[in-house]
């Protein structure tokens, strides 16, 4: 989904969608505070439901030797998941390395492929962030998005009741399953 989709369905939440105007409302204010509202709340649910990717750090050389390789985990990275050995079969092997700051070091003698598997930041949405961008949340929590933006928005108008935005923002986000792995057993042989 776009994040002009999903602030149509803010607007449309809030009632002041505007099929004809290009800012998708007729209200200046809100025109103008949206991406903001945006902007805290994605990040917000980013961490939340967290945004996985994977990186080859290491191919496979054909040869070992002594000592171990430094390199830069992602600059975008914001918690490390696993690192996994992968041989030439792919199948898993004993990963050797160790992490220091921004720098993973990963054992020469190791001569296996290396994939990191990261948590990322979302890519920052600003006040020039086109309404094309494709949001990076998964679908689930992109649905839930558009609640917490509309009590964002409501907040500072007296009028307005944004406590009802806000409770399902909540509901939404409580029911919201954020595991990333199911747990699973494999029976190879034998009686469990």
């Amino acid at each position: 989904m776009t994040l002009g989709e999903n602030k149509k369905i803010t607007l449309g939440l809030i009632e002041e969608y505007s099929k004809t105007n290009t800012a998708l409302t007729d209200d200046e204010d809100i025109a103008m505070r949206l991406n903001f509202a945006y902007a805290t709340n994605y990040q917000e649910l980013s961490q939340e439901k967290k945004i996985i990717k994977t990186k080859v750090l290491k191919e496979i050389a054909g040869q070992t030797s002594e000592g171990y390789t430094e390199y830069a985990l992602p600059s975008n990275m914001y918690q490390l998941s696993k690192v996994i050995a992968l041989d030439e079969n792919n199948n898993k092997k004993q990963p050797d390395f160790y992490t220091l700051g921004k720098k993973i070091y990963i054992s020469n003698k190791s001569d296996y492929q290396y994939v990191l598997e990261y948590y990322q930041y979302p890519t920052v949405i600003k006040e020039d962030t086109p309404n094309s961008f494709m949001l990076e949340l998964d679908q689930d929590a992109q649905m839930i998005l558009p609640y917490a933006v509309a009590n964002d928005i409501l907040k500072v108008d007296p009028s307005a009741d944004y406590s009802a935005f806000l409770s399902e923002y909540q509901r939404k986000k409580q029911n919201l399953d954020t595991r990333r792995e199911i747990p699973s057993i494999v029976v190879e042989e034998g009686v469990i």
